[in-house]
């Protein structure tokens, strides 16, 4: 029976981890190592932990090194390297996993697979709601993936150790945001074996201030910070997949334009400089056309008060 390592980072979220760690605990499929890496909590986590390590000899707490960056990367980074699973799975402090799920994905490794992918079932912890599975198999994958109608999280995936122990990275201590788009695109870059399972066996809480909410109150470093994953992107998919240049290039100059129109839409503050951007952006991608209708959107607004139509 492989060992599961369950590897989670946690910043202060004592009133949620103790359900994230009691579904752990009601897991069917016992050989499993639980390594909670703490980035700094100063709300009683360390007294939580201290009784469910108590509890349960299989429940690791540790503290990210203080000489290593602060973040959630470094605390998945630092647990791999203490991990000692044969399959390893970076999980959340405040999403559950279903009783059945290690059992489910662990029977699901052949001889040849480097990850297992679980569909999530969204829920709402206020209201109780459950929504939809997000879609984790279309096919071709890495362009699907690249715009969004393909999304595993950072939670979805349960990766074989020797695969992950080829890479040259694995997730970018300097990323606070997209993280998981980033890792995964990386390790999709490999070529690796998937079985994609058709249930769901993790839920997945939705928060009200998720990232989407963040971005779309037009946050500008949040929007850089995006943007600058993004492009280093195509320069990757040129090396290992070239073929998602276009793909991802397109996909980068559409986000500028919903960013640009949702400023002006709303007469927001930042909206010229957010135009000034997606001319830059256009400008880089030899998008001419672009940059002439951005122009006269601009003027048009300038003239008339209107003419968000030019950012379509």
């Amino acid at each position: 029976m492989p060992l599961v390592s369950i590897i989670i980072p946690t910043y202060n979220r004592s009133h949620l981890i103790g359900e994230t760690l009691n579904s752990v605990l009601a897991q069917t499929y016992e050989n499993w190592e639980c390594i909670v890496v703490d980035d700094g909590s100063t709300d009683g986590t360390d007294l939580l932990l201290a009784t469910y390590c108590q509890q349960d000899s299989r429940i690791q707490y540790h503290h990210r090194p203080k000489d290593r960056p602060k973040g959630g990367n470094t605390c998945r980074n630092y647990g791999f390297e203490l991990s000692k699973g044969d399959y390893v799975n970076w999980f959340d402090s405040d999403d559950l996993y279903l009783p059945e799920a290690l059992q489910t994905i662990s029977s699901a490794f052949e001889i040849m697979t480097d990850v297992v992918v679980s569909p999530l079932q969204r829920f709402n912890s206020e209201t109780g709601t459950l929504s939809a599975q997000n879609t984790i198999d279309k096919l071709p994958l890495i362009p699907a993936y690249l715009v969004g109608e393909v999304a595993f999280y950072t939670i979805g995936p349960t990766w074989r150790r020797s695969f992950l122990l080829q890479q040259n990275q694995l997730f970018d201590e300097k990323l606070t945001i997209i993280q998981d788009w980033d890792f995964n695109l990386r390790m999709l870059y490999q070529n690796p074996t998937i079985v994609f399972l058709e249930t769901a066996q993790i839920q997945y809480r939705i928060h009200e201030q998720s990232l989407q909410k963040q971005l779309s109150e037009l946050n500008l470093d949040l929007i850089e910070a995006d943007f600058k994953i993004r492009t280093k992107h195509l320069k990757l998919l040129a090396e290992y997949y070239p073929s998602g240049v276009p793909v991802l290039r397109q996909f980068i100059l559409d986000r500028r334009k919903h960013f640009v129109k949702l400023a002006f839409t709303r007469k927001d503050r930042y909206k010229m400089s957010l135009a000034k951007d997606l001319i830059q952006t256009q400008k880089a991608h030899q998008d001419y056309i672009g940059v002439i209708k951005t122009y006269l959107g601009l003027c048009s607004y300038k003239c008339f008060g209107r003419g968000y139509w030019f950012f379509r």
